[in-house]
């Protein structure tokens, strides 16, 4: 027997053996321990065990044993006391049947182990799990979970906050469908198969829909979720909502955008006008020296020969030098005529015109102005009596365009100007079998001081289209030209008009 004991006393557990019905027939020194903190009525032999427990829980002790008896199963019972000093043990039970030859249970085995600072951790890992779950719904940031298939499995309050989408929503539910654009899950999907292949991705912008249907762009950091065992069972989605400071950037790069384009412009019109500036000196150097020497040359001739001239020769060098005055004014006239539309400072005057005697008056001046060396062919028709109209720049416009192809095709006899009217728009032909302008020129023939390098030899600074195309556009008009080398040029120009 006292073999038996030390092996019992030596027993780490507490044991007590019983009869079928719970009595006490041997117990260890562990068991008379924690009976000692527990209750008062000390442990004994023969004792029943349910006298030596504390009377809310005899109760449950005896079913117990009754259950054990009857079943011939062990059972396991876990309970929380209070020592005699107030302070809190956990013990787990267990119950074990000893059944003799006939198999009915003749002894019932109770080991009692204090497993109280096993609880305690256990309440320490509740407690930081629970800290952790509050920290991660109210954290202010987007804390989501899928699982390997993409469906929802974590939905923290700021998603709530932001998308509108309750967790009943969402939970279960497939990420892409729910909360994603069709055209962007491609990208989406390449995300998820890096982080389950173990690969976590920063800084990823991802753009999802809210329940109103407003986009939102979130900055990510994705990382797989194991299990115990380290198998990635998920992805796990933290971030920030950047949807403002994504706008934000836009505004600024499509500001840089703009700027720099403006920029751009800019430089480009500096070039342009030191190009015009360079034109401008080469042309007008040419264009002005021709009569200049002609005048100093006459001028010098008749200052020379004064005496020996009689009245007509004297006539015939003034009138010289008068054409090439007119022609010197016309020069500075188109110069001035070009400065001004470029600074804007052309503007409409609208006034009452009769448009048939306008236009007859048209043909006779600029007839008269190139010595009649063309006849102007006219074809007017459904023309209104009267519109309201800038007459000082249809006129500007007119007179160049006729003018030019009267220059342009001088081994002609002819050009043909044609006028209609339709649908409140007049529609000016002037069409000429000149010399024509090669198809590499005819998107440069607009710009001032450009000169055709088969116009070399016809008087001109290159400004006079550039002056047209400026009042066509002031009149809110537009004009088309199509030219074919050596066959001649058409010049079409459409201005609106009011008729009165």
């Amino acid at each position: 027997m006292d073999i038996l004991n030390s092996i019992l006393n030596n027993i780490d557990d507490a044991l007590i053996i019983m009869d079928p019905y719970g009595k006490i027939l041997l117990y260890n020194q562990v068991a008379e321990d924690i009976n000692k903190v527990l209750v008062k009525v000390p442990i004994g032999i023969n004792k029943n065990l349910a006298q030596v427990i504390s009377p809310d829980r005899s109760k449950v002790v005896s079913d117990l044993i009754k259950e054990v008896r009857t079943t011939g199963k062990s059972a396991r019972k876990f309970a929380e006391y209070l020592t005699n000093e107030g302070t809190p043990i956990y013990l787990e039970f267990h119950y074990i049947p000893v059944s003799n030859d006939e198999s009915e249970v003749s002894h019932i085995h109770l080991l009692a182990r204090d497993i109280t600072p096993q609880k305690a951790f256990e309440k320490k890992l509740v407690t930081q799990a629970n800290n952790i779950n509050q920290l991660i719904e109210k954290a202010n940031a987007v804390i989501m979970g899928l699982d390997t298939r993409g469906y929802i499995t974590d939905w923290n309050g700021h998603c709530i906050k932001i998308t509108g989408f309750e967790k009943n929503e969402v939970y279960a539910k497939k990420f892409v469908n729910t909360l994603m654009d069709e055209r962007r899950a491609g990208e989406f999907h390449k995300m998820m198969e890096m982080v389950l292949a173990g690969n976590p991705v920063e800084n990823y912008e991802l753009t999802i829909r809210t329940k109103r249907d407003r986009a939102l762009t979130l900055l990510l950091s994705s990382t797989p979720r194991t299990s115990a065992s380290g198998a990635v069972v998920g992805v796990s989605l933290v971030g920030q909502d950047v949807t403002e400071l994504t706008e934000y950037r836009k505004s600024l790069e499509q500001q840089v955008e703009e700027r720099t384009r403006a920029l751009q412009q800019a430089l480009k019109k500096e070039k342009e006008v030191v190009e015009m500036k360079s034109r401008f000196v080469s042309v007008a150097s040419h264009e002005f020296r021709s009569p200049l020497s002609s005048i100093q040359h006459t001028a010098t001739f008749i200052k020379n020969n004064n005496f020996r001239l009689k009245g007509d020769e004297i006539r015939v060098k003034l009138e010289s030098i008068e054409k090439h005055i007119k022609h010197m004014t016309h020069l500075l006239d188109d110069v001035l005529t070009y400065g001004k539309a470029e600074a804007n400072k052309i503007q409409l005057h609208l006034t009452e015109l009769v448009l048939s005697e306008f236009l007859e008056k048209l043909v006779e001046e600029v007839g008269h102005n190139t010595k009649n060396s063309h006849i102007i062919q006219t074809v007017f028709s459904q023309l209104p009596s009267k519109i309201e109209m800038d007459e000082k720049l249809l006129r500007n416009i007119l007179t160049n365009l006729l003018s030019n192809a009267i220059k342009y095709s001088p081994d002609q006899e002819h050009v043909d100007f044609s006028v209609q009217a339709a649908d409140r728009y007049l529609i000016f032909t002037i069409h000429d079998t000149g010399i024509g302008v090669p198809e590499d020129e005819l998107d440069k023939i607009f710009e001032p001081f450009v000169r055709g390098k088969y116009a070399d030899k016809i008087q001109g600074t290159g400004l006079g289209l550039s002056i047209v195309k400026k009042a066509v556009e002031l009149l809110k008009g537009t004009i088309e030209v199509r030219s074919e080398l050596n066959k001649g040029t058409t010049f079409s120009v459409t201005i609106p008009y009011q008729q009165l």
